[in-house]
């Protein structure tokens, strides 16, 4: 009797664990309707051949049939705009000091560097983006600039360029988004929220159609009242899940298995596009 009573607590288990096993390591397809797709952000570019935010990144993006290009925006010291993450040439240029105290003249004697060696690729100006972008793939700009008139001035240049529609501004100020919305009701913004309360808050503002999230689960309710107002939902596999999946530890089928999402950010995009369109969640 007592060997029957673990045989079946023992069954109980091993049921459990096979329902956990055929819920979770599906291939995620339970989140989407038939044709769902997720768009691959490579963050920087493609860099894996090419520096970070250079050209080369970009274009490497466009020819593999990535959706969107993650770029970072800072100014020189002439007021021009320019792509560089850090505010400092030393880590990704063969340059020392502060980006704002060179001018766009000044930065052409510099060349980005990619593993410790010096490339051919110069720092691009926004332009150079703009020109090599249009009409072959989305650009989604990270704002590393706080004062009204610098972001005036994006949001002028993208409204001349006409580039309203394939351009998204990543915004962590929440406070600043309905100004710049006022300067050109056209532009996309993506709030960055991760708390719940800036998610409502984000929510608030009917003319945004994406926005940022930790990767983390959230309540359903957040969810759906998200996708009733047909915002499309952005997380980044930067750091943990990227890490996980350059340790061959799945860290893309990790991430597809917390909740639906639209668009995911990874400095793996080629590997990501792969996964995505072997499950049909990428054309």
């Amino acid at each position: 009797m007592r060997n029957n009573r673990r045989y079946y607590i023992a069954g109980l288990i091993l049921l459990g664990l096979l329902g956990y096993y055929f819920l979770f390591s599906s291939s995620a397809r339970y989140f989407y309707e038939p044709g769902e797709i997720i768009q691959v952000a490579a963050h920087r570019g493609s860099h894996s051949e090419y520096p970070e935010n250079s050209l080369g990144a970009i274009q490497a993006s466009i020819i593999n049939g990535i959706d969107i290009v993650e770029l970072d925006v800072r100014k020189t010291r002439d007021n021009e705009l320019v792509i560089l993450h850090d505010k400092e040439l030393d880590r990704t240029t063969n340059g020392q000091g502060l980006l704002s105290d060179y001018s766009l003249d000044d930065l052409k004697y510099f060349n980005l560097t990619h593993k410790n060696k010096t490339s051919k690729e110069k720092i691009p100006s926004l332009k150079e983006v703009m020109e090599i972008t249009r009409d072959k793939i989305i650009v989604n700009l990270d704002l590393k600039i706080s004062d009204p008139e610098t972001i005036k001035k994006i949001v002028e240049f993208i409204a001349e360029q006409d580039r309203e529609e394939s351009v998204i501004l990543t915004i962590k100020d929440l406070e600043i988004i309905p100004q710049i919305h006022q300067m050109n009701p056209k532009i996309r913004i993506m709030p960055v929220v991760y708390t719940k309360r800036n998610i409502i808050k984000a929510l608030k503002y009917d003319y945004i159609d994406i926005i940022q999230v930790y990767h983390r689960s959230y309540p359903e309710g957040f969810l759906k009242a998200i996708e009733d107002k047909d915002i499309s939902i952005w997380v980044n596999a930067l750091k943990k899940y990227d890490q996980k999946e350059r340790e061959g530890k799945s860290g893309f089928e990790k991430l597809l298995k917390i909740k639906k999402v639209d668009v995911i950010q990874t400095d793996h995009p080629e590997e990501l596009l792969e996964l995505l369109r072997g499950k049909g969640l990428h054309p």
